[in-house]
């Protein structure tokens, strides 16, 4: 089998409830034996986790050996209908649905890889390990873009897994070269087998059993408490300071320079509260269907109105506290966020019954209409709780906020980078195996760019999210040279911070600028 048909879907994987992921999207977030430090997004593999989080795998067996897998999957496009497939590495074979008539690969290959890593669990630590992170996000945000990193995580650790096995990434271990790929199922994959246990793919504690019997522990086995001594945890006030604001019903804004922290510390204080975060993506080319909704053509050549993530909130604040989070709302289109004018004016129970709406006490309800279907949603304010972050320096903005938007929010809550000492001491908790005096430089020069700046100097700075990335970078390849972390600074920062010249290489003179800096320091 030719590995490239993994990745040959190029478009955005919106029939399966991913809009904000593309087939053969590069991403930073790799298996932990791709050395390479990109990941490539294969909507296949994608589609196999997302099988096996929803619960589509309906059993599964293997064989002692575990070289010979089968199962049973819900179809994605007739819930009623299942399809079975089979996996035989000892032959080199695999079937899937239509594998041989049309010359495709489908998503059940994932799902039988899936089912060999349940076979044999402590082969497949690496995998777990990343599928526990996905299925800790994925029951706490579902489809939404802030499963994006374990989603793309784990998927490339399925890839490794399903390529290689357990074995090194060489040509000589590759599996899949020689898999052909058919459509016949011969009852069983050829030998006797028994039945794996598809509980973990859905439930955590089951998960967490199988880690366990691996010494590895789920994210949900040790929850994070927010503070800025926890692992992990938000360093600065603005956290509490936003717990307070939505405790009592304030619609809040967050601001600040890109990387101090504004969706980290919402997603830290959602952590410890019970409501479910519903996220829009700010961005250019922003569509209905990104926004409240849009009808959409089926597969059966129907089209049916299809909620966007406005709608999804509203639908569920209905019985449930959830929490819309509006990122990077300076990028948002105008006509979009004319829509939250309306909607963030509640209105009381009496207005709604006149407008012959079914609500029950006196409000104040969240209301919004429908386009093309006029369908009017309500729910109470009490459950909808609305933030919205951005960077609003003109540097970075896009479009000016409304201020009619604007005094929609109750609370503003302004975001900063942190004083050298705060953030040394993230750097160091984040990165304990990092020299000291490797930590202290990294600082010392993310402060300096930042001067520079405010100064006009220095097309861009090293915010706190490259710096944390740089310092990890620096951590793995255990450098403590002047050399080795500019070397770093290359691979993370360089083109942001310094900015491109007319040939588009990043400008030279500025980054040598940056490396005297560091070296005038006299500290690596």
């Amino acid at each position: 089998m030719n590995t490239v048909l993994l990745f040959r879907k190029r478009s955005p994987l919106t029939e399966d409830g991913l809009p904000w992921l593309r087939g053969a999207e590069e991403h930073p977030w790799t298996a932990k034996r791709n050395l390479s430090g990109k990941g490539v997004v294969s909507a296949i593999l994608t589609r196999a986790l997302l099988s096996a989080l929803s619960g589509c795998v309906l059993n599964a067996a293997a064989s002692r050996s575990a070289e010979q897998v089968e199962a049973a999957v819900r179809s994605h496009s007739a819930p009623d209908s299942s399809a079975n497939c089979w996996l035989d590495w000892a032959n080199n074979r695999c079937g899937v649905p239509h594998g041989d008539e049309r010359n495709i690969v489908t998503y059940h290959l994932g799902v039988l890889a899936i089912i060999q890593a349940l076979a044999e669990p402590h082969k497949a630590l690496e995998f777990w390990q990343a599928y526990s992170a996905l299925q800790h996000a994925f029951r706490q945000y579902g489809r939404s873009a802030e499963i994006k990193e374990s989603l793309c995580r784990a998927g490339d650790e399925l890839y490794y897994w399903m390529r290689y096995g357990s074995a090194d990434p060489t040509a000589v271990n590759c599996r899949l070269e020689a898999l052909q790929i058919v459509a016949n199922w011969p009852g069983s994959a050829g030998a006797e087998t028994f039945a794996v246990n598809t509980a973990p793919l859905t439930d955590p504690d089951a998960l967490r059993a199988i880690l366990g019997e691996s010494s590895a522990a789920s994210p949900e086995a040790a929850p994070l408490q927010a503070g800025p001594e926890t692992p992990g945890g938000f360093v600065g006030w603005q956290a509490d300071a936003l717990a307070e604001a939505l405790s009592n019903g304030d619609r809040v804004l967050l601001a600040g320079p890109t990387g101090t922290g504004k969706t980290f510390a919402l997603h830290q204080v959602v952590a410890h509260s019970e409501m479910l975060l519903v996220t829009i993506e700010g961005k250019e080319g922003l569509t209905d269907l990104d926004f409240i909704g849009a009808i959409l053509p089926q597969e059966d050549g129907s089209r049916r109105w299809v909620d966007g993530p406005l709608l999804r909130a509203m639908r569920m604040a209905e019985s449930d506290p959830v929490l819309l989070f509006i990122d990077e709302a300076n990028r948002i289109n105008r006509t979009f966020l004319n829509v939250l004018l309306g909607l963030m004016n509640p209105k009381t129970g009496s207005a709604c019954r006149q407008m012959g709406l079914a609500v029950d006490g006196d409000g104040p309800f969240y209301m919004i209409e429908a386009p093309m279907t006029s369908e009017i949603v309500v729910c109470p304010a009490a459950h909808l709780r609305i933030v919205a972050a951005g960077n609003f320096g003109r540097l970075y903005q896009v479009y000016d906020l409304d201020p009619a938007v604007r005094r929609r929010f109750d609370t503003v809550i302004e975001f900063d980078y942190l004083d050298y000492r705060e953030e040394l001491a993230l750097v160091q908790r984040e990165t304990p195996t990092l020299a000291a005096r490797a930590a202290e430089a990294l600082v010392k020069l993310a402060q300096e760019t930042r001067r520079l700046l405010s100064n006009g100097e220095m097309p861009g700075c090293v915010d706190t999210a490259s710096l944390l990335n740089w310092a990890k970078k620096c951590e793995r390849v255990r450098t403590i040279t002047l050399a080795g972390v500019m070397q770093a600074a290359k691979l993370t920062w360089a083109d942001t911070v310094c900015g491109r010249d007319h040939t588009g290489r990043v400008n030279q003179g500025a980054f040598k600028a940056l490396e005297d800096y560091l070296a005038s320091l006299a500290i690596l």
